[in-house]
């Protein structure tokens, strides 16, 4: 998303004969995105841990008043379509527990929310990014707090949302962007300026748990996208979800094995065991054994910065998921 704001300047989005948007420059960036109360940020912190404080971008005032801290961690997370902040509260309670952080769920089910999945990926997803960054900017022009301070996270087209966030904001870099099974219907490979990719943050992580293919029905974006890629269990299906499972979305199998992403990663956060994974050109030569002493690392939060490449893991099919 190397050009992401440029991009949002000129996109026309025509997608049947009754529907046609016009994104200006001046409406997404110097003139704030249009209903800027669509989105809305839930600040968690050891002081408030399950009841949030909301914050809006621009209002000084609740910022103020907050329990922000613009000296520990700040996590952010954005939710996937027709989702809400209720998947980022498993990451929320685990990182709250563990340390003093800041824990930011970003709301923007207003514009995610709807049957016109592709309007969506086209319009509300580079608006809702422009407003994370600039959410971002506001918090560090108005606090102090630094941008080594950021993790951001992002489940299904909430991924995209923060690779979008990571390359519009203007003041600083954004340290590390986690995409939990990023969104694939409708992104494109070769277009990186409208998904997430390794160019939005310093370090850019994956988890795949639902890829796609062109002729499959899963959810996810299946090639590799950031510095470092994780396939658990392949990548496309998991242990444990079957075709009458419902996880996070409510969609079935599917919605199970694009919402493991995030069972996976909130649980690596606290895991005695950790989610241990090899380095490995393919899931068939990883269950072959093929890569047993390759290189190892873990998969989630403890995932080091600097790791690079394509792993693979095995998982259990129930919770406690990590294998060691």
């Amino acid at each position: 998303m190397a050009s992401f704001r440029l991009l949002i300047a000129s996109l026309v989005f025509v997608l049947s004969p009754t529907w046609c948007y016009v994104i200006t420059f001046e409406d997404s960036i110097e003139g704030r995105a249009p209903n800027v109360s669509t989105v809305v940020f839930e600040l968690f912190t050891q002081f408030n841990p399950t009841k949030p404080q909301i914050l809006e971008l621009d209002n000084l005032e609740r910022l103020q008043l907050s329990f922000f801290d613009p000296l520990v961690p700040t996590k952010i997370f954005a939710h996937g379509w027709n989702s809400g902040p209720l998947s980022a509260y498993s990451s929320r309670d685990a990182y709250i527990y563990r340390e003093d952080c800041n824990f930011i769920a970003v709301d923007w089910s207003v514009l995610a929310s709807g049957i016109e999945y592709p309007l969506i990926v086209e319009r509300d997803v580079p608006l809702a990014a422009v407003h994370v960054g600039q959410f971002i900017d506001f918090l560090v022009e108005n606090t102090g707090t630094s941008f080594g301070n950021f993790h951001l996270m992002g489940h299904s087209l909430g991924a995209h949302v923060v690779g979008g966030a990571g390359a519009a904001v203007t003041l600083g870099r954004i340290p590390r962007i986690t995409g939990l099974d990023p969104a694939g219907p409708f992104f494109s490979l070769n277009d990186t300026d409208t998904r997430l990719d390794l160019t939005d943050g310093d370090f850019v992580d994956v988890i795949h748990t639902n890829g796609g293919t062109l002729l499959g029905d899963e959810l996810g974006f299946l090639p590799p996208m950031g510095h470092i890629d994780f396939y658990p269990n392949g990548g496309q299906f998991q242990p444990g979800c079957t075709a009458n499972s419902i996880e996070l979305t409510g969609q079935g199998r599917g919605g199970c094995d694009h919402g493991r992403s995030v069972t996976y990663f909130a649980e690596s956060i606290n895991s005695q065991v950790g989610f241990r994974a090899v380095e490995c050109a393919t899931q068939e030569d990883f269950n072959a054994g093929l890569c047993a002493d390759n290189e190892a690392v873990l998969m989630g939060d403890p995932t080091p910065s600097t790791a690079r490449g394509i792993y693979y893991l095995a998982t259990s099919d129930k919770t406690p998921y990590a294998l060691g």
